[in-house]
Parts: structure tokens; C-alpha cells; sequence
């Protein structure tokens, strides 16, 4: 029986397609709730930013060196036992040298934006923020407001899954787990933080524009993991008021 022999060119061809295909279909709605290149919030705006600034070095680098694989290993496939070696480069100091220097610098340069950025998102909230406890349980989450306004119900959970935050208003927030780690995750407003028992982190974030922000725990915390979702919503200022009032109404009357 005879073997018939696929060409390399092809078998290569074949899988990049094949890779194609599973890109793509993983990419998702490209207007999902959950698209984290579609940013509405400062922190989320630039994270997505670093997050290109690093991608388009790492593509230009995986097709080079990619393209320079293929390229070797049609161009110099040994098509006979009788073929003798390519020429070999091993020692060639210029070549060396080039592929030590070049990382270096692209590593340098990749250095300043990601530490200035590590910079900017770690520092406090301003002082006109919404100070807001998160407090994550299983199966759950639930969002106490600290600020003045809220004195008539100060430590007392206001609402469950489900946070309310003005527009174009910093919230910061201390993040708090009561048996578990969870992961506090809102993709549209913010990148994710863990929630560690015994330990509060703490973050800030906003909204640029009004919505319904969709958030989860993205930490595998237990059987009810995967309902454990809450909501982020952005009004405009007088409408976060109105509903801080209502708060207020309700907290007094007990209801």
C-alpha cells in the first residue's frame, strides 16, 4: 500500500484556517455587554490602551518570527538523505547581537506606558468619590454606601446586586469577602480585582456615559458561581439624587 505524502504548504495552510476559525468564533458579539474593547469608564479606556500598545508589538513579532519558521521549514526541508545541511548562523555575533538588543529596547519601551499606567490606576480616589463597600458572599453581592449622604443607613447594605453610581463620578471602593475569594469584575468600567477574606482591596473606577453595566465574580468560588452576577448602573447626577432620596425614604420608614 502507498503512503501518499501531503505537502507541508498545505498541512500549513490547513491549520491556519483552522486556527482562523476558532479566533474568531471566540471573539463573540463584538457588541456584547461584556466587551472589554468597547470601554465606558476612564480605568476601562486604559486598560484597553495598554492593552493594544502591548498587542500590535506581540502580532508584529508572532507573524515574523511565524512567517520565518514557515518560510524555513518549506525553503530548507531535507528532500533527500544525500542533502547536505544549510548553512548554519550559530556564532554569527551581528545576528546575536540584534536578537539581545531588539527585546531589550521593545521591552524598555513597553516598560514606561505599563508603569505610569500601573501608577495612575493605583492611586486614590479623588475626594469628591462615591465611597462604596462591596461586601462578596456566596452566592452573592452586596453594596453599602459610606458617604455622608447615606448617614441615616451608614453600614446597612442599601442594595443587593446591584450598584447605583452617578456619571462622570469616581466611585472608590474597598472590597470585602466573607468566606471565600471572589473576584470583583465590571468589563466595560474596570479590570478585575480579587476579593480575599481577611484582606480589603480597594480600587476606583466611573462611568463616561449612562448604562447598565453587566459584572460577575470571576473567580471559581463554589457551585453557585456561575448566577453570582450583579449589575452597574450609571445615571446622571440629579437622577442618582432622586434615587439616594428614595433610599433615604425607604431606610426611615423601614421598608
Amino acid at each position: 500500500m502507498t503512503i501518499r505524502r501531503v505537502p507541508v504548504l498545505q498541512l500549513v495552510v490547513a491549520g491556519l484556517l483552522i486556527a482562523a476559525v476558532v479566533l474568531l468564533a471566540g471573539c463573540g458579539s463584538l457588541g456584547g455587554d461584556q466587551n472589554t474593547f468597547a470601554p465606558s469608564g476612564d480605568v476601562a479606556d486604559k486598560q484597553r490602551d495598554l492593552f493594544i500598545v502591548v498587542l500590535i508589538p506581540a502580532i508584529i513579532i508572532t507573524i515574523l518570527v511565524g512567517g520565518a519558521l514557515i518560510y524555513a521549514v518549506i525553503r530548507f526541508r531535507r528532500r533527500s538523505d544525500d542533502e547536505p545541511l544549510p548553512k548554519q548562523v550559530h556564532g554569527n555575533n551581528r545576528l546575536e547581537l540584534a536578537w539581545t538588543i531588539a527585546p531589550t529596547l521593545l521591552l524598555i519601551g513597553l516598560a514606561v506606558p505599563t508603569v505610569a499606567g500601573i501608577i495612575d490606576l493605583g492611586r486614590a480616589p479623588r475626594e469628591d468619590a462615591l465611597h462604596v463597600k462591596v461586601v462578596a458572599f456566596r452566592f452573592g453581592w452586596q453594596f453599602q454606601y459610606l458617604d455622608p449622604e447615606f448617614a441615616d443607613a451608614q453600614g446597612k447594605p442599601l442594595t443587593s446586586n446591584e450598584l447605583r453610581i452617578p456619571v462622570d463620578r469616581e466611585v472608590g471602593v474597598v472590597l470585602e469577602a466573607q468566606d471565600v475569594i471572589h473576584s470583583f469584575w465590571v468589563p466595560k468600567l474596570a479590570g478585575k480585582l480579587d476579593v480575599v477574606p481577611g484582606r480589603n482591596n480597594e480600587m476606583w473606577f466611573n462611568a463616561t456615559e449612562p448604562g447598565v453595566y453587566s459584572g460577575q465574580c470571576a473567580e471559581l468560588c463554589g457551585i453557585g458561581h456561575a448566577g453570582m452576577r450583579f449589575q452597574v448602573v450609571a445615571q446622571a447626577q440629579e437622577e442618582f439624587d432622586d434615587w439616594v432620596d428614595e433610599q433615604m425614604v425607604a431606610s426611615a420608614t423601614g421598608q
